[in-house]
């Protein structure tokens, strides 16, 4: 339904909202976007916005096999619109901790998830309500990444305490 080909004069698009397809450009279309949602272009996707979790969360669970393609081809660091991640969005809806480890195993060796997993281990690390003011963070910075011992489940513990 989603990956169909479309005649380009009446391109439409699937509303998350109403479970119907819209045409884009469109009244509904427009109303939609005033009201928060982002039209995530590359990936042909309409995404609720961040306060609408239970549509958010169930049209989630409904791409979610677009989710894991998104991720395995490109990241899940993308970013929608120029504005903010797929993590983030993932992290901002509650998605499940196990999908999320997964999906950040898929591309945890890229370069692109090494620096953001450094930047969080940072934030952290410097962070003056979360960070244990005991420790030099500098020191436990260079300990944590030469020992390579935070896994995807512990990187995202850390990401969801400071998003």
């Amino acid at each position: 339904m989603l990956d169909q080909p479309i005649d380009k004069a009446h391109e439409k698009i699937y509303n998350p909202k109403s479970n119907c397809m819209i045409v884009i450009n469109g009244a509904v279309y427009r109303k939609l976007l005033l009201e928060g949602y982002m039209h995530w272009k590359e990936e042909r996707l309409l995404i609720p916005p961040l306060h609408e979790l239970p549509i958010l969360r169930s049209y989630l669970s409904f791409i979610s096999y677009r989710i894991w393609n998104i991720v395995s081809e490109r990241s899940l660091l993308a970013v929608v619109n120029e504005k903010i991640s797929l993590l983030q969005i993932l992290l901002k809806a509650n998605w499940h901790n196990l999908t999320l480890c997964q999906l950040l195993k898929l591309c945890w060796e890229r370069e692109e998830t090494k620096v953001w997993r450094n930047n969080i281990l940072m934030k952290f690390l410097h962070h003056p309500n979360l960070a244990p003011s005991k420790y030099r963070p500098s020191a436990l910075y260079d300990t944590f990444t030469k020992t390579n011992v935070l896994e995807p489940e512990h990187i995202l513990a850390l990401a969801r305490a400071l998003y």
